[in-house]
C-alpha cells in the first residue's frame, strides 16, 4: 500500500532545505554576484590591450618559362613559320629549334631602385636516382635589368636547338663507351632581386630548372610553370583586447543570477518564508513516518465498539507501529478522522497526525479532531463500515465483545472527549 503525495510536502521540504542551507546559498549567490561584475568590468568596461601583428603592406616576386618553336619544314599539317607556343611536347624534324625565354616581374605598393639579374644555363647529365655518372655545363644566357618598375619584366631569352643537344649528348656516350644512367638534359636558370619594397630593403634569390627530354623524332618540355616568392610586412599595434561569447554573455548572466538569488534570499527571510514554524516541522515529522511505515498501515473505518474501549495517546506515529509490532496488532488509519489506532488487549492506542500547516482544524474551539465514542459520523449506526466481529479481530482476538466490555472511566465524560483508563499501557 503506497501513500499519497501530499503537495505541501515539497512546498514545506523547500523551504526546510532552504533555512538549512540558507548560508550556502547566500553566499553562492553572492560569490555569483561578484565574479559576475568582475568579468562584467573586465569584459565590457575595461577589456584591457594586447597586442597583435598586422599586415601593412606586402610584395611578391614571379618568374617564369615561355616558350615556343617555329616550323621551319614543309610539313602536311603545319605550315613553314607558324609558332607552336608553350606545348608539352614538339616536334624535332619540322621544328628542332626551343625559342625560350625567362620572365620576372614583381608587385609592390610602393617599390625603389629594383634591379634584376638572371641567368641561364644548359645542365646535362647522365645519372640515376642515386648517382650522377657525368654532368656537363654549358652557360645560355645572362642578362641585367636595373630600375625595373613594377608593370615591366625583366626578360632574358636564348635558343635551344634539340637536334643539336641530342647529337652531342650521343657522341659523349660513344666516347665514354657506356649510359649506366639515364641522359638528363636541363636548363637552370638564377635570379637575383635587390632593391627597396615598401620602404624595406629586399634582397631574393630564386633558382628553377625547365626539363627537356630528346625522344627522337619528338622532344618534351617539363615546365615548372610561374614560380612566385612573397612576404608579408607587418607590424606590431596595440589594440583593444576582445574576448568571445563565454565571457561577453556568460559575465552579465552569472551577474544576474547572483543578484537575482540573492535578492529573493533575502526576500524569503524577510516575508518568514525561509524556516518553519515547530507545527511544520512535526507534520513533516509526521509525513516522514507515514512514508516510512505505509507497509504496516491498513484503512478501515473503525465500529463505535472499538472507540468505547479506553484509550491511550501515542506521541508519534512511529511510537505506535512500534507498538502494535511488539504486540503484534495491526495499524488503523481511520479514513473519518485521519487518526491512527491500535487495539490491543481491552485498550484502544490512538495517534492523532497534525494538521496540515495553514488549514483550520475544523473545531468549534479550535481543538484538533474530535473522536466521538457514538462513531465518527454523528453516531449513526448505519454508517460503520466494519461490525463489532471485525473490531475484535482487529484487537487480535483477545478482547471479549464490546458490549460486554467494562469501560474505564468515571462516567463524567461527555462523550466527546475520550476517556482514559489507569490500565497498563
Amino acid at each position: 500500500m503506497t501513500t499519497e503525495t501530499d503537495p505541501n510536502d515539497s512546498r514545506l521540504r523547500i523551504r526546510a532545505m532552504l533555512s538549512a542551507q540558507f548560508s550556502l546559498l547566500l553566499v553562492v549567490c553572492v560569490v555569483c554576484a561578484l565574479l559576475g561584475a568582475g568579468v562584467v568590468y573586465g569584459t565590457h568596461v575595461d577589456p584591457g590591450t594586447e597586442t597583435e601583428t598586422q599586415v601593412v603592406s606586402s610584395w611578391s616576386i614571379d618568374s617564369e618559362y615561355v616558350h615556343s618553336a617555329t616550323v621551319t619544314e614543309p610539313n602536311p599539317v603545319f605550315a613553314v613559320g607558324d609558332e607552336l607556343t608553350d606545348r608539352d611536347t614538339y616536334f624535332t624534324r619540322v621544328a628542332p629549334e626551343l625559342d625560350v625565354a625567362v620572365e620576372t616581374t614583381y608587385d609592390a605598393a610602393s617599390a625603389e631602385d629594383v634591379s634584376v639579374d638572371t641567368e641561364a644555363v644548359l645542365i646535362t647529365r647522365d645519372a640515376d636516382d642515386e648517382t650522377v655518372y657525368w654532368e656537363r655545363e654549358e652557360p645560355l644566357v645572362s642578362g641585367s635589368a636595373a630600375d625595373l618598375a613594377a608593370d615591366d619584366a625583366a626578360t632574358v631569352s636564348f635558343v635551344l636547338n634539340s637536334t643539336a643537344i641530342d647529337e652531342e649528348v650521343s657522341a659523349i656516350e660513344d666516347e665514354l663507351g657506356a649510359s649506366p644512367g639515364g641522359t638528363e638534359t636541363v636548363v637552370r636558370t638564377r635570379i637575383e632581386v635587390d632593391g627597396s619594397f615598401n620602404g624595406e630593403a629586399v634582397t631574393h634569390t630564386e633558382s628553377f630548372d625547365l626539363g627537356i627530354d630528346h625522344a627522337g623524332d619528338t622532344y618534351s618540355v617539363d615546365d615548372p610553370g610561374p614560380v612566385s616568392e612573397s612576404a608579408d610586412q607587418t607590424e606590431t599595434v596595440v589594440v583593444e583586447r576582445t574576448y568571445g561569447p563565454l565571457r561577453t554573455v556568460g559575465g552579465p548572466l552569472l551577474l544576474l543570477v547572483g543578484l537575482a538569488g540573492t535578492g529573493g534570499l533575502a526576500y524569503a527571510r524577510r516575508e518568514g518564508r525561509v524556516g518553519l514554524t515547530d507545527a511544520e516541522r512535526a507534520y513533516l515529522d509526521y509525513r516522514d513516518d507515514r512514508a516510512e511505515f505505509d507497509e504496516w498501515i491498513t484503512r478501515i473505518r473503525l465500529p463505535e465498539s472499538v472507540h468505547e474501549r479506553p484509550e491511550a495517546a501515542a506521541e508519534s506515529l512511529k511510537d505506535l507501529v512500534d507498538f502494535a509490532i511488539d504486540h503484534d496488532a495491526g495499524v488503523i488509519e481511520d479514513p473519518s478522522t485521519g487518526a491512527y489506532h491500535a487495539v490491543s488487549g481491552e485498550f484502544v492506542y490512538t495517534y492523532v497526525p497534525p494538521e496540515v500547516p495553514g488549514t483550520s482544524a475544523g473545531a468549534a474551539d479550535g481543538d484538533v479532531l474530535d473522536l466521538d465514542r457514538n462513531g465518527v459520523d454523528g453516531g449513526a449506526d448505519n454508517e460503520a463500515d466494519v461490525d463489532n466481529d471485525a473490531a475484535d479481530h482487529v484487537a487480535g482476538g483477545d478482547v471479549e465483545p464490546a458490549a460486554d466490555a467494562e469501560p474505564a472511566h468515571d462516567g463524567t465524560t461527555d462523550g466527546n472527549e475520550s476517556s482514559r483508563s489507569d490500565g497498563p499501557a
